[in-house]
């Protein structure tokens, strides 16, 4: 396949009443009926995360969406400040279903994962194919905990953000060094291009971003609420489209192990494959790109054919 240079411009896209600033990058010709690959990223991160793979797809004739996570700007933030799964998968299937009748590719890394693994089983429908980057299926996640709890020892982080006011303090301490601290942690011994923490920082520190990114968190620690049971009930239904799930073998955050353990080929009748990338951590999308974006452009090929 011949590569094109391609544009990516910036437009709005509405989920219900929330307004997503999002990356369109568009197929050479801009054809009106592409399909589309919708790209959800995840923390501490924004929607520069799939930079590299969106004129690869883009090439191959698909239409890139790459929003801003529901929370990620002041136009975002929901009113009633809902962050809980359900919530969340609401606001992204609005967007879906504005998006009109042709195929939609849902991709997804980190919390752009957790949330795109509910929307997934929500829209099975509408939706061509899933791909999760560097998190086990949703449902599974409250057993792996169970069966395998030195899994979860990464997770220390997830206490200390329910610590309001000293959460938020430490967060933003020292230039934002927390999300280095967090890079650094799940993706070792490797070191992303001049100026992505620069532009993550800076997503971090629009009104509101902040406390809307560790709400995403927040709202784990209420598990009695209506909202949060509503959301571990959607999570755990069978998703029917065809799935790929990608894991750097040295995340820091996500062993390999709990991939192998989460992953059942029942929950997924469409099919689903498992991807083990090697020498990579948590943004294996961006560690080693052409390799992740072949496999991503491959199965999206593959699910367009069925």
């Amino acid at each position: 396949m011949e590569f094109v240079a391609v544009e990516t411009r910036v437009i709005t896209l509405s989920a219900g009443a929330l307004r997503l600033t999002t990356f369109e990058t568009l197929p050479p010709g801009d054809p009106a009926d592409a399909p589309i690959a919708l790209c959800l990223h995840g923390f501490p991160d924004n929607n520069h995360s799939f930079d590299e793979l969106a004129p690869v797809l883009a090439n191959a004739g698909f239409r890139v969406l790459a929003p801003l996570m529901p929370g990620y700007e002041p136009s975002s933030q929901p009113a009633d400040g809902d962050y809980t799964i359900a919530a969340l998968a609401d606001h992204l299937g609005a967007l879906i279903d504005s998006l009109g009748p042709g195929p939609i590719h849902l991709i997804g890394h980190d919390w752009g994962a957790v949330i795109g693994h509910v929307v997934a089983a929500d829209r099975g429908e509408r939706l061509a194919s899933w791909t999760a980057i560097a998190i086990p299926p949703t449902g599974r996640l409250i057993a792996t905990a169970a069966s395998a709890p030195w899994l979860m020892l990464p997770f220390w982080y997830i206490g200390l953000f329910q610590a309001r006011g000293i959460a938020d303090w430490l967060l933003e301490k020292r230039d934002w060094r927390l999300v280095d601290v967090l890079w650094r942690r799940w993706s070792p011994g490797w070191t992303p291009a001049d100026g992505v923490l620069d532009g993550v920082k800076a997503t971090l520190s629009a009104p509101g971003v902040k406390q809307a990114a560790l709400a995403y968190y927040r709202a784990l620690a209420s598990p009695f609420t209506g909202r949060f049971k509503e959301g571990v009930r959607r999570a755990s239904r069978r998703i029917k489209l065809p799935s790929l799930v990608l894991a750097g073998a040295r995340d820091g955050c996500f062993a390999v192990d709990a991939f192998r353990r989460a992953i059942r080929p029942e929950d997924y009748p469409g099919g689903v494959a498992l991807e083990i990338i090697e020498d990579t951590g948590h943004f294996l999308h961006r560690e080693k790109p052409a390799e992740v974006n072949a496999l991503i452009l491959d199965h999206l090929k593959r699910a367009a054919r069925r």
